[in-house]
């Protein structure tokens, strides 16, 4: 069962925005704490670079004024930062606002600043250095780690825009520099306008680069989603029906709900004397009963790997071999029907349940499997001509006087040696032309 994103109902996709716009809330406060961390580590670097290089630094600059102004820019950034980091925490539950004009603004509105901070720095230093260079300093370096940051957004147009305007910004400056340096330039690679375009290209390439991979964790964080949705239907619609190992075995097979032909055993089960039961019974009485019965009977079916399609008030069908066979469906159906008609037994002898008399019928044969039913509401569904014929032969066991009636066809599937079998022979059944072999074995 593939679950797509046109599939889903209302509730779904609500919870699916949900979903991302939460993720996307978690992403920004990680982001801005990694941009704390960042800033910080810069701050360290560039005192250690002021402390141990002072006298080198001097031959930049006339004074200290732009390392002071680096400092505050710094520090101004990394305050905002925290300050963005604790507002994205306290606000993390109010995913209807996430989408409207105002925090749209917000969100491109802090991006600009965050990556013209590197702008900031060069334009700081250009103005007090009149330095050429600065256009091609490490400082350019921080348009990447700033862009690269911008993943976390989970937006590609987030990351497209920090990539465009840093390319700008990089690029009006470095026109700037060419224009009014102070410096004799003689090499014409520096003063070549080329370079400069082809580092801005480059520049809005990882902003390009950024936009896909944040989309690659939008797209991962949504199929996560439509993986757990996918196995909860499938829990769903098997829920109380099935082991919870076969429910395991359908999920890592994405369901196999489609409507397939598979080969399978039928069995039919009915309660004899339910409506004489049920006559002089308070409904509450009846529930408690059919409770009682097929509570342990669900066990049995499940843990011989058989599903119950549907219940029928005064008995079940039940399936083997589909959705999912285990190799040996047949055998497991002789075995549950068994271990029914036994534990039926003891219970009675014990005075656990009422005296409960049944009669199953079982008949292999390739059905048609699958859904049935729209998204609102599906039952999972078994069509074929081996159905009406273990219907049939469960409604022989009354005349036969016996508890489990199985085909010739059975009969050859599985292990007969510890089995007491009764020959009755060809049978005329209802609705079929030919007669069918059947054999008693309790």
């Amino acid at each position: 069962m593939e679950v797509k994103l046109d599939s889903l109902n209302n509730e779904e996709a609500k919870l699916l925005d949900e979903l991302l716009k939460k993720e996307i809330i978690k992403s920004e406060s990680i982001r801005a704490k990694l941009f704390v961390i960042v800033a910080s580590l810069l701050l360290i670097f560039f005192l250690m670079v002021v402390v141990f290089s002072h006298d080198s630094l001097l031959t930049f600059v006339t004074d200290f004024t732009p390392y002071y102004l680096t400092v505050l820019i710094i520090l101004i950034f990394i305050a905002r930062e925290v300050t963005i980091s604790k507002v994205l925490r306290r606000s993390g539950n109010q995913f209807e606002k996430l989408n409207s004009k105002r925090a749209v603004i917000a969100r491109y509105s802090s991006v600009l600043f965050e990556t013209s901070v590197p702008t900031l720095l060069i334009m700081v230093f250009s103005f007090y250095t009149k330095s050429f260079y600065l256009s091609i300093s490490p400082l350019i370096l921080l348009y990447f780690i700033f862009i690269a940051l911008t993943t976390l957004s989970l937006d590609y147009r987030i990351s497209l825009f920090a990539g465009a305007v840093s390319a700008i910004e990089y690029l009006a400056f470095s026109s700037y520099a060419i224009k009014y340096n102070t410096l004799p330039i003689t090499d014409p690679i520096f003063t070549n306008y080329l370079m400069y375009v082809g580092k801005a290209g480059m520049i809005l390439v990882a902003g390009v680069a950024a936009g896909f991979v944040g989309e690659q964790l939008k797209r991962q964080i949504r199929n996560t989603f439509l993986t757990l949705l996918e196995r909860n239907r499938v829990i769903n619609l098997f829920d109380q029906q099935i082991s919870k190992e076969i429910v395991e075995e359908l999920v890592g097979n994405s369901g196999e709900l489609e409507s397939k032909r598979k080969f399978v055993c039928i069995m039919f089960l009915d309660i004899r004397g339910f409506t004489q039961f049920a006559e002089n019974k308070e409904p509450e009485e009846i529930i408690r009963y059919q409770n009682q019965v097929f509570g342990f009977m669900i066990e049995i079916i499940s843990r011989n790997g058989g599903v119950i399609n549907q219940f029928l008030g005064d008995g079940y069908l039940a399936t083997f071999g589909a959705p999912l066979s285990r190799g040996n469906d047949t055998q497991n159906a002789v075995n549950a029907a068994l271990e029914i008609i036994s534990t039926i037994k003891q219970k009675n002898d014990n005075g656990e349940i009422p005296v409960t008399e049944i009669g199953i019928g079982l008949h292999p044969g390739e059905v048609v499997a699958g859904n049935v039913g729209t998204s609102i509401r599906k039952q999972y569904s078994i069509s074929g001509i081996p159905v009406v014929l273990a219907s049939r032969i469960e409604g022989l066991t009354k005349e036969y006087k016996a508890q489990l009636l199985i085909s010739e066809r059975v009969l050859k599937e599985i292990d007969t040696a510890s089995l007491s079998i009764e020959y009755i022979g060809p049978v005329l059944v209802k609705g079929h032309e030919n007669p069918i072999v059947i054999y008693k074995l309790a």
